[in-house]
């Protein structure tokens, strides 16, 4: 859809990435699209499209490693319902 029927607007960035072997190129993606995030939406959701159930697992995986590595381990989840400021919620022990 076009950005001008959008009931929200829409901001997209797309980054390809060269190689032929499917495993090593989507590892390599996902610090760039780490990087990406925290430049362009850090306080906004955001939609990361992955071709396979198994690789949202591994790219949601380091995303969130890479965000403890940042010291923010909770960034993905604020503004998530039942999560307080810091992310934390009624999931956590």
């Amino acid at each position: 859809f076009k950005p001008s029927v959008r009931p929200i607007p829409l901001e997209a960035h797309i980054q390809g990435h060269p190689g032929k072997a499917y495993c090593p190129r989507m590892l390599a993606m996902n610090k760039p699209t780490y990087q990406a995030i925290r430049t362009y939406a850090p306080d906004k959701p955001t939609l990361v499209f992955v071709s396979s159930r198994r690789q949202t697992r591994l790219t949601a995986l380091d995303l969130i490693t890479f965000a403890m590595r940042d010291g923010d381990p909770h960034v993905f989840s604020r503004g998530v319902k039942g999560m307080d400021k810091d992310g934390r919620g009624d999931l956590e022990a």
